[in-house]
């Protein structure tokens, strides 16, 4: 009985002690761990800084295997040269870039090899995935947010393993299954808290990809990969695509600025860091075996023909985006939208279906001048109307953003029932005046501006602006005897105030008086003061504010219509990024020039993960999300107010919007724009 008493009492006393000690040593792990997880949190900060330009080169190589497709996929950009023919692709650029705070600031390539067509680009947005920026808020060009960064760390779960006694791994998993987020883990050193190798899973933007990153040793490179390896999965409508890439960056070997784009293989053999591998030296050798095939046949020089002229042409100019290079030293640029896309549809309850068309290009003479020129055009089915503005851009000092600009386009139809009552008073009685559309008038404008910052704090730009406003129904005027078309020009100037420079809010006066020189003779006044400002928080989030107030102080009886610069509707809609945000979504456009004064005030707050994000499988999808408040005083509104709610996703943007006006509800709308690829 003893005996027993005593191993009781020796058993009591070892739990007790166990009970007492491993809290003690699960505290201690905790506090070890969460000491480690800190150190690499802070690790960028430590990193000295320099201000001196990197400059460096990236050998990059890929592989594409496409294992099914469709007709559709030649719709998708950059897709259209390996919509047909061949199943593998493969290829190898090299690269020289210059770079400045872990971002690429210029970049040449040197060598591009390949067997995609006419050494095209394929799945091009992949090569962002190929730098991820493991220490900042997002990873990859404002997207998907790092589980590494402070700012993250409450969306995410980490797991820390010692593997050695300098060697760490951490293990990260998202909280909340999202598009923005991540999941995978790093190894460490656990001195300094430097991520040794990342690997990390991901899915966004029509990809499914896997990350795989060593990242360089010392100093600023250390915060960058040097070696990166990605496999990625597309799938679309029944395509079905996989691609990996393989990224050396640093690399020893500096060619000349004078070799561009150069299709040299034999150039390629001689700086490539590494062999290539099996598979992309057997795609290689079908693509030569393929080429010294001779056909000579006239039936399939013909083929050639037809090919060449008709099926390539179709590809690039109608289906496919089109983008290039020109000039010397590649100082030119240009890009095309494709012609036939119906991913350039965007609706609106206003407008209806509206569809777009975009050309860019430019020209640099130096790093500091430059000069641009666009072509933006919309064409409402529901209004049957056809819109359009040219701007065209001459900076002769970027570093004080000091340009020469000219801008040419039609606005929106704007109304007079002044001019209406004028006709309607002044002509003969027997005129059923009711059945002519006499409100409505095309504008035509041409604007010209100097721009010039003193400061990051003061900008100033004097202008000029010429109107030509004429009659959609001109035969109720002619009968009338009245004039068809009424012009205008006025000087302007525009005085900008950035309180804390770019980065806080902006203030914005704005001044124009119109002139009486030949056929204008618009005498009038106005002016308009605009208050904007984004503020950023941390993980995506945003915050913008918008006030403005304009007003004429004189007005000539010849002076008909009522425009303003800040307060106008954008008749050529854009998509999510564009201006959907500080905008009103649902008022109609005659009230943007009926009244001789306005204020305004609108609020738009953006998260990546709000309301829709929360609900499962659906949430996955939703990239961002916004809620809207805009408030609107002008004659006869006091006031009116919407409220809105949108999201976008890889697939679509949509917003939904209620309207008062004075306090009385005044209807639902909603907005929709494709989103497809608008990365690619």
């Amino acid at each position: 009985m003893y005996i027993c008493i005593v191993k009781a009492s020796v058993a009591i006393l070892l739990q007790v002690a166990m009970a007492l000690l491993l809290p003690s040593s699960v505290c201690a792990k905790s506090a070890s761990d969460s000491l480690l997880l800190q150190r690499v949190l802070s690790y960028r900060q430590y990193v000295p800084v320099t201000e001196d330009t990197i400059k460096t080169n990236i050998y990059i190589r890929y592989y594409i295997k496409t294992e099914r497709r469709n007709f559709t996929l030649m719709a998708i950009p950059s897709m259209f040269y390996i919509s047909r023919g061949r199943r593998e692709y493969a290829g190898e650029t090299y690269t020289g870039v210059a770079m400045a705070d872990n971002k690429i600031t210029s970049a040449i390539q040197h060598v591009n090899t390949g067997t995609i067509p006419r050494h095209r680009d394929a799945m091009e947005t992949i090569e962002k995935y190929l730098m991820p920026d493991v220490y900042g808020v997002t990873m990859f060009d404002n997207q998907v947010l790092s589980p590494f960064n402070r700012n993250n760390m409450r969306l995410y779960r980490y797991s820390i393993t010692t593997l050695t006694d300098n060697r760490t791994e951490i293990t990260f998993a998202p909280k909340r299954r999202n598009t923005q987020l991540i999941s995978g883990s790093a190894v460490v050193d656990s001195g300094t808290g430097r991520i040794i190798r990342i690997k990390f899973h991901g899915e966004y933007d029509m990809l499914d990809f896997n990350v795989d990153a060593t990242m360089g040793k010392n100093g600023m490179m250390s915060l960058m990969p040097k070696t990166c390896d990605i496999d990625a999965k597309f799938h679309f409508i029944g395509n079905k695509l996989r691609a990996s890439y393989h990224a050396v960056y640093d690399n020893l070997i500096v060619l000349p600025d004078s070799i561009v784009n150069s299709h040299d293989r034999k150039l390629m053999a001689e700086i490539r860091p590494e062999p290539l591998p099996s598979y992309i030296r057997d795609v290689y050798a079908e693509n030569d075996s393929l080429r010294a095939k001779a056909d000579t046949t006239r039936v399939k020089k013909e083929e050639s023909v037809w090919k060449r002229v008709l099926w390539d042409s179709f590809g690039d100019y109608v289906i496919n985006r089109t983008k290039g290079n020109f000039g010397a030293n590649r100082q030119g640029a240009f890009r095309i939208s494709p012609i036939l896309n119906p991913l350039y549809l965007s609706y609106s309850g206003r407008r209806g279906v509206t569809y777009k068309l975009k050309l860019n290009g430019s020209y640099r003479f130096s790093m500091n001048s430059d000069i641009s020129a666009a072509f933006n055009a919309g064409y409402s089915f529901k209004q049957e109307q056809l819109y359009f503005k040219i701007p065209i851009k001459y900076n002769f000092n970027k570093k004080r953003n000091g340009f020469i600009g000219v801008e040419i386009g039609n606005g929106n139809r704007i109304t007079n029932s002044d001019i209406v009552e004028q006709v309607k008073n002044e002509s003969l009685d027997s005129i059923d005046w009711d059945k002519m559309s006499l409100d409505y008038f095309k504008d035509l404008y041409i604007k010209f501006a100097c721009n010039y910052d003193f400061s990051a704090k003061w900008s100033i730009q004097p202008g000029l602006v010429f109107h030509r406003r004429s009659a959609v129904d001109k035969a109720g005027f002619e009968m009338a005897g009245r004039p068809t078309s009424y012009y205008s020009l006025a000087p302007s100037l525009q005085i900008q105030y950035r309180p804390t420079g770019w980065n806080g809010p902006i203030i914005t006066a704005d001044y124009e008086r119109g002139i009486r020189a030949g056929k204008a003779d618009m005498d009038y006044e106005r002016f308009e003061l605009d208050v904007s400002w984004k503020k950023t928080y941390h993980s995506l989030r945003s915050l913008s504010l918008r006030f403005g107030n304009g007003f004429y102080t004189s007005k000539s009886r010849n002076s008909y219509f009522l425009d303003y610069t800040n307060f106008r509707d954008e008749n050529i809609p854009g998509g999510w990024n564009d201006d959907w945000a500080c905008e009103f979504q649902m008022l109609d456009n005659n009230w943007y020039n009926v009244s001789e004064y306005y204020v305004r005030t609108n609020v738009t707050y953006e998260s990546p993960l709000m309301i829709l994000s929360r609900i499962p499988y659906v949430g996955r999808l939703m990239e961002m999300e916004r809620i809207y408040m805009n408030v609107l005083f002008v004659e006869h509104l006091h006031p009116y107010i919407e409220y809105g709610y949108g999201f976008t996703n890889r697939f679509f943007s949509m917003g939904v919007f209620m309207a008062t006006r004075n306090q009385h509800f005044d209807g639902f709308g909603c907005r929709f724009g494709f989103e497809l690829f608008r990365d690619w």
